[in-house]
């Protein structure tokens, strides 16, 4: 579970920390309240592509980092296989995005790439927004949507081995 957010210079945030609690946690709030700014921080830690634009304006280098906390065994074996085993207490993502359009990445204060981030933030944490319903609008899916419900994948992958051979 994602436990705590600090978020320094991205947009017109200068500088925040977030603590989460269990269960469901909400971003609320009217237009403009800045949900979105939290989104894209959080979706920028987890290795999304962003731009220098995140930065606050007069700043030279933004920084986002999350800590996880209570891995499910998915995640610590997504982080283990990343050749990042996660220390008991979880585990602690940062990225910086310097003005210059460079950014860093690290997983617990070891060098990553975005790439990295991207593939163990699958085992992390969901974000939704107000629009995933109209995913179910789209046929292209409704055969991922079935397997995934049904936990065929393994079926799936023996099916496709099949009908290479």
């Amino acid at each position: 579970m994602l436990s705590q957010l600090y978020i320094k210079n991205i947009a017109v945030i200068s500088e925040a920390a977030i603590d989460f609690t269990g269960g469901l946690n909400v971003f609320t709030g009217e237009t403009g309240a800045g949900k979105t700014i939290l989104i894209s921080a959080i979706n920028a830690v987890l290795g999304e592509r962003t731009s220098k634009e995140i930065i606050r304006t007069g700043e030279e280098k933004a920084v986002i980092s999350a800590l996880f906390t209570g891995l499910s065994p998915a995640a610590a074996a997504a982080l283990g296989e990343a050749g990042y085993p996660p220390e008991e207490d979880g585990v602690l993502i940062s990225r910086e995005i310097t003005a210059d359009g460079k950014s860093a990445c690290r997983i617990d204060g070891r060098p990553a790439t975005a790439a990295i981030l991207k593939t163990v933030a699958a085992h992390l944490i969901n974000v939704h927004g107000q629009h995933d319903n109209q995913q179910l609008l789209a046929p292209a899916k409704h055969l991922g949507f079935i397997d995934g419900y049904g936990e065929l994948e393994p079926m799936l992958d023996e099916y496709r081995n099949a009908y290479r051979a």
